[in-house]
Parts: C-alpha cells; structure tokens; sequence
C-alpha cells in the first residue's frame, strides 16, 4: 500500500486534492519509511514550485511540510535545505513557511558556542532571528555577551523583534549579577527611549526592561542613592501611567507594585488632586519626552488617581493591585488609600471590587487599616454583595479591622447580621467573623451584650428561639467575651455561655481552625458557672484581661482532658522501664509519677474544678492499687 501511494504522488505532475489525501496519510502514518516521506518532501516542492499549481492547493501544500517535520523530525537537514529554497520564492506564504520551518528546525540544532548563536542570529531571516532572541537564555552564552546582542537589536526595524529583545533585557536582568554597573545604567537608559515608541507592544515591553533594570540599579545602589534611584524608578513609570495603549497602562501599573522604596512626599502626590508646588523644581535622572532628559518629581501626580478611575476595569484592577505594596510603605498614605478604597468598593466590575478588598486585606494584615466612621456605610454595603466571594473576603477584612468606637463597632456586628439574614448560606463564615470581632473589641462588645441581654432569654413559654438569625448571632458573640480566669468573673450574664450550648454544634463549625467541640463544650460550660461584675469593675480588676483567645481555650482542653494524659504518662514510663530491664524499680517510678501527678492538679484545684479533680484523684488511686498488687519487690508499704 505504500509503495502504491508513493507511485501515485511520484507520476502526478500536477498534484490534485485526493494525492495530498494520500500524502497526508503517509506523513502520519508511524511505520512510514523514511525514503518514503523524503520522495513526499521532492514531491511537494516540485509541486510548489510549479506555477501551474492552484493557489488554494498551495496552502494545504505548506501545512503538510509542517505535519512532515512534526512527524520525522529525523530529516531537518532535508528541511532546512527545502527552506533556503523557499526563502527564493516570491510567494509570501512560501516565505512565511521557510521562516516557521527554519525556527522549528533550530531546535534540532545543538547551538553550544556563540559563535553558532551569533552566525544564526545575524541571519536574514526575521522568525530565526526572533526566535533565538526569544529562547536565548537557553544557550550557552556569556551574559556579557548576550546583553550586547540584546542591545543591539532593540534597534530593529521589526517592532516584534525589538520587542522581544527588550523582554529579553528584562529576563537578563533578574538573573545576572552586577559587574559593570555603567553598562546596567546603559541597558536602563535605552529601554527608557523606548517608552515612547510607536508600537503598543515595544513600550510594553520597554515597561518590563525599565522595571527590571531599574530594580537591577537600585539594589546595586548604598542607601542614600538606593532611594533617589528607587524614586527615579518610580518617577519614570508614572510617566506612562496615561499612556493611549491599555495594556500600556496595566503594565506600568504591575511595574509600580514591585517598587519597594519610594519616598512619602513622592507616594501622597500619586493620590493628589493637586500637584505640590515643593516637587515642582526637583528632577530625578530619566526621560520625560523625546528631547527632556530629566525626569521631573511631578510626574508622579495623579498617577494612582488616574489608575483608580480609569475606563478600563482591567486597568482600575492593576492599579488596586500595585497599591498593595505600596500603601504599607507610609502611615498617611495609607489612610489615604484606604479612603480611595472605600470609593472603588462601589465599582461596576467585581473583578475590582474584589482586587480593593485585597488590597484592603493586605493593609490590614500589616495592622494599618483604619476605617473612619464616614466610610464605614460604603464597605459595610459591601457585605450584602451579590457575589459570594466578595462577602467572604470583606469578612476577612472585618476580622483584622480595629474599630475604634462603639457606634462603629455596633454598625459592624449589624451588618454582618444583615449579611447571615440574607444570606443564610453564609452561617460559618459570619459566626466566625462575629466571633473574631468581638475578640478584638472587648469593652464594646460587652456594652454590647450586656444591652441585648434580654433578646437572648428563653421566652415566657420557656422556648429559646435561637433560629432567629440575630439572637443567634448575639449568642455566638457572647461566647468571645473576655473573661478572668483568676478571678472566676466574667463582664456579661454568665447564663448567656450556657444558652451558646444550645448552639454548640453551629458555633464549632465556625471555629473549626481554633476548636473542637468537646472542648468547647467544656469552656462554655466552665464559663456558665462565672461570677458576673459589672463592666466597670471587671475592666477595672482585671488589668490584663484573658479574651476568649486560644490560650484559654487550650487551657479548658488541658483541663478537660487531664486525666487521659496521665495515664499515658503512666503507661509511657512503664513501658520506658520495661526497655531499661530494671524490674526492681519500676514501681518506686511508678509512684513518683503518681505523687507529681497529685501536685500538678493543684491548679485544677484552685480553679474549683472540683469533678475533674475527683476523677483524677479516682484515677491515680486505681492506679496505686495496681502497683500495690503488683509488687514484689517488698518496696511498696502495704
């Protein structure tokens, strides 16, 4: 069969739509011998290159010499010499053809020494040329080197050719160590002209070479010019940050974020609505315009405030996102992007929204967020977000938030009840955002409680209606009232921890990173049996006050699983001596653990927690009587 269809391609003169039907069979076909597909590779040229060949044949010609070389790459010499055929032909899509084939053929070649890399790079041909610069990291080619072809090319007559090597500046740069330091400041410099080339994609890429180069300069730099550099930098991308070209403008955006130096003064202009009449005489090194050569401290104006109300969401999402390094880099800039924050919650795309509260997020884990009260209405509507992700990321940021009045601190637990109310999916997640709130916000959260304490008592009839969403919100609230483990006092209703029981499964779901249940369980009910004091005593008393935080939770566990710990120990020694053989005295070890073990339940003792103790005493009592039993030794005293 393959030699029939072989015969039938090498007789056609003029190659019809059923014989490239035949040769594609081949070309795909596995066991297809090689001096087959090579008299397919002299059929199809022969057929190219007639003129007589239908145009429209003549494509589906060129996909099968690309279906050849994927096929058998055996033969790229074959290729290659077709290639420089086709280089000749005055087809443009032949030509086009010669240049993919050549590039894919390269990757067969074992290109080890610069001379070979340059021989290639130089070719005429515009593909081989972009595709070595665009995999010249992977040779083996000194940086030096490497950087210089680079250099060279960024002047280009091709805009993709200059792009590519600019994006191969930028690889370069992050990868090499300094050693010249006037030829990183040459490699800067010439993607700054860059900037303000003709075509959208090479001031991309010269976005991504300043960055990387000028991040390169900066970290070279001691650390008073570490920072005039780094303003520079910082300067010179604020430059483009309204520039015509959107992708232009989220790269300058994504550039800006990886900036981690910048002085305040510069920072606070990005965000004003008007310029600072103290920046206006102060130049950084950079390029401003075609023939300005200093880069004017002024151009950081506006920048962020362009970004934020930029047309474009995927511009507003980059510039939300940059400002996530930044805000944490000065306390009042801070608190002015957090402000602008709280406006851009308000944006049509969710993809911002939600890019605002991780931003938002990422100030708060630093501890700068400071909410005022004015904005406080905007980010709780935020909570009511048709979007799932959007309320579980605010709730995240709630959950960091300090709020620093009890108005405010009540406006939150209200919206996050809001939030379980319409949307009752949410339960987990609003109990352990409630919890996490009240933790932080003692006093208030007791003024508080104390004022809704009467919403949580069972009704007349003795129901205590918990499936109400806001008197179980008011009881998972409750059960991160600060108490003092000292003094046995706590500054709500101790019988509100034993109506949380009732919610017990519901609240260890919501807490299921802090605590398991049983343990809960034992902390609210160790809490039920509280002393209650006033707020102003209880805050008073206690100085240092133990919240509901996980030490204390750990420590009910300790003391809720006391008993079962000792035994371990018991049998952990025991097995310990039998290892050692030292039979005659094991049982005075035994009763040394026993005797420790009596002196560490004093604590428990103190605390009054009569019913553990007992059953450890219990414990450690059957215990001695089995070593009693046991004894041979004639150590033990009956």
């Amino acid at each position: 069969m393959e030699h029939h269809l072989r015969r039938n391609l090498e007789i056609n003169e003029n190659i019809r739509p059923q014989a490239l039907l035949q040769a594609l069979s081949l070309i795909v076909n596995p066991s297809t011998s090689d001096s087959t597909l090579s008299s397919i590779l002299k059929t199809l040229t022969l057929s190219l290159k007639n003129p007589n060949t239908n145009p429209f044949l003549s494509h589906h010609i060129l996909r099968l010499f690309s279906l050849l070389f994927h096929h058998r790459l055996q033969l790229p010499h074959n290729l290659i010499s077709t290639v420089r055929e086709f280089s000749l032909l005055p087809s443009t899509s032949a030509r086009s053809l010669a240049d993919s084939l050549a590039c894919l053929s390269i990757s067969d070649i074992n290109v080890n020494d610069e001379s070979t890399f340059l021989s290639l790079v130089l070719r005429p041909c515009i593909s081989v040329r972009h595709w070595l610069l665009l995999n010249a990291s992977k040779f083996d080619i000194r940086p030096s080197v490497l950087l210089t072809v680079l250099l060279g090319f960024t002047k280009d007559p091709y805009p993709y050719i200059r792009g590519v090597a600019l994006d191969g500046l930028a690889e370069l740069c992050k990868c090499i160590v300094v050693e010249d330091e006037s030829l990183i400041h040459g490699c800067y410099f010439r993607a700054v002209e860059f900037l303000f080339d003709s075509e959208d994609s090479v001031r991309c890429s010269a976005v991504r070479a300043v960055s990387a180069c000028g991040q390169l300069i900066v970290a070279s730099k001691q650390e008073r010019s570490k920072r005039d550099w780094s303003d520079a930098l910082f300067l010179q991308l604020c430059s483009m940050v309204r520039d015509m070209s959107v992708k232009v403008r989220i790269e300058v955006f994504s550039a800006l974020g990886k900036i981690e130096i910048v002085s305040e003064y510069i920072l606070l202009q990005t965000l004003s609505k008007k310029a600072s009449s103290a920046t206006k005489e102060m130049n950084f090194p950079g390029q401003y315009a075609d023939k300005i050569f200093r880069i004017p401290a002024s151009s950081a104006s506006f920048a962020f405030l362009h970004g934020l109300e930029d047309e474009f969401s995927e511009v507003r999402e980059s510039a939300c996102r940059a400002l996530q390094t930044l805000a944490i880099l000065s306390a009042d800039f801070t608190n002015e992007v957090v402000n602008f924050l709280m406006d851009v919650l308000n944006d049509d795309s969710t993809a911002v929204r939600l890019q605002a509260l991780d931003t938002m997020h990422h100030v708060a884990m630093v501890g700068q967020l400071k909410v005022q009260q004015a904005h406080l209405h905007m980010f709780l509507g935020i909570l009511l977000d048709s979007h799932s992700l959007i309320r579980c990321t605010a709730r995240k940021v709630l959950k960091l938030t300090e709020l620093p009045s009890l108005a405010m601190f009540k406006m939150c637990v209200d919206g996050l009840i809001r939030d379980f109310e319409l949307y009752p999916q949410d339960e987990t997640e609003v109990f352990s955002a409630l919890f996490m709130v009240g933790q932080n916000h003692g006093k208030f959260l007791v003024s508080l409680i104390n004022e809704v304490s009467q919403m949580v008592e069972p009704s007349s009839g003795g129901k205590l209606g918990y499936d109400n969403a806001r008197k179980a919100s008011y009881l998972v609230l409750a059960t991160s009232a600060p108490v003092s483990m000292k003094q046995q006092t706590c500054s709500i209703p101790p019988r509100i921890f034993s109506y949380a029981v009732t919610l017990l499964g519901r609240i260890t779901r919501s807490l299921a990173e802090i605590v398991d249940q049983r343990t809960l369980l034992t902390y609210l009910s160790y809490c039920s049996r509280f002393t209650f004091v006033s707020a102003s005593e209880f805050f008073k008393v206690e100085k240092h006050l133990e919240g509901c935080d996980v030490q204390l939770i750990q420590r009910c566990e300790v003391i809720s699983n006391y008993h079962i710990r000792r035994k371990l120990q018991l049998k952990e020694a025991e097995s310990s001596l039998l290892d050692f053989q030292v039979e005659q005295n094991k049982e005075i070890n035994c009763v040394n653990i026993i005797l420790q073990a009596v002196i560490d339940i004093w604590p428990s003792l103190k605390l009054g927690l009569i019913d553990e103790v007992t059953r450890t005493l219990r414990n450690l009592k059957a215990e001695l009587a089995m070593i009693s039993d046991n004894n041979h030794s004639g150590v033990l005293l009956p």
